[in-house]
């Protein structure tokens, strides 16, 4: 055999070894697998917050429009029923879709102030049908103090909610968070067309 042929075919062997040791030492895939996995917990953690704040924050401002919404109907109104404000309560759920109405919890009332500004209770009724304000009590409720005004009314809409975040439960054993958030906002408006809006069966 040719010597020359043995030393090109060491010399071609001996490139194709170099080139293999290089190619290994250069190759960055698992070092980017390594990176994914080791973010990938702290992505999933932002992930999960993100949605849990997005929820809490969408329903919190529909909480405000629900309350918002109830007071100014009735506000509308000379006089009113039971039966028109449970018809009135259904449009929270509507207001508050996509989102489950089971926890949500409405409240509407008519305070009048003596000729001293003290507040008394004209009546009161909430969604789960009941008169949770006794009439003639004090409100128990802070009004503030832009609303006393004496020898006037306002009508009170109140509306609450309990907020479970979708991943309730997840981490807590390694991170301290609450498992409920209470939303809840409160609107006080004067009659418009009445000096007080009256209500026969409440």
């Amino acid at each position: 055999m040719n010597p020359g042929n043995k030393l090109q075919s060491r010399t071609a062997a001996a490139k194709r070894g170099r080139g293999l040791l290089r190619s290994l030492w250069t190759d960055r895939r698992a070092v980017s697998a390594t990176e994914f996995a080791m973010i990938l917990p702290f992505m999933l953690v932002l992930l999960i917050g993100m949605e849990e704040v997005t929820g809490a924050l969408n329903q919190d401002r529909k909480i405000s429009r629900i309350s918002n919404s109830i007071t100014d109907l009735i506000a509308q109104a000379q006089t009113i029923d039971t039966n028109d404000m449970d018809a009135i309560f259904d449009l929270g759920g509507k207001i508050l879709a996509p989102y489950p109405d089971d926890n949500l919890k409405v409240l509407l009332a008519s305070v009048t102030f003596d000729e001293d500004g003290k507040p008394t209770v004209d009546w009161s009724y909430d969604s789960k049908h009941g008169k949770p304000w006794a009439k003639g009590s004090k409100p128990p409720v802070t009004l503030p103090d832009t609303v006393a005004i004496p020898n006037s009314s306002i009508v009170v809409g109140q509306a609450s909610l309990t907020y479970v975040p979708t991943f309730a439960g997840i981490f807590t054993e390694y991170f301290d968070r609450a498992s409920s958030i209470d939303l809840s906002d409160t609107y006080y408006l004067r009659p418009r067309l009445t000096d007080t809006v009256t209500c026969d069966d409440c």
